[in-house]
């Protein structure tokens, strides 16, 4: 009856434990899906906004650079993201201990 107890009880932790890295996981996808959309919408930015020639340019250039960083960063949190979700269930399940 202890035994029993005792295998209950792992289960269910190791239950707990799968949710909670399901949930992770399911984190990690909706950051990099969110990141690809505002990445499009920068692309979208950097190539269909057309310039008039009263604009300065300082501003085009600014708007370009501050553009350009904004598309990067986000790709590179797609990328992350995406390691993470792919790369992660695997180092929690084999990785040493608190990974």
């Amino acid at each position: 009856d202890k035994a029993a107890l005792r295998t209950n009880l792992k289960v269910n932790l190791l239950r707990i434990r799968e949710r909670e890295l399901n949930f992770y996981t399911n984190n990690c996808l909706s950051i990099s899906t969110q990141a690809a959309l505002l990445a499009g919408f920068a692309w979208y930015g950097l190539t269909e906004v057309p310039f008039t020639d009263e604009a300065n340019d300082i501003v085009q250039t600014v708007y370009l650079v501050v553009t350009t960083c904004i598309m990067g960063l986000e790709m590179l949190t797609v990328v992350n993201a995406t390691l993470c979700a792919i790369l992660g269930p695997g180092l929690a399940l084999r990785g040493p201990d608190g990974s």
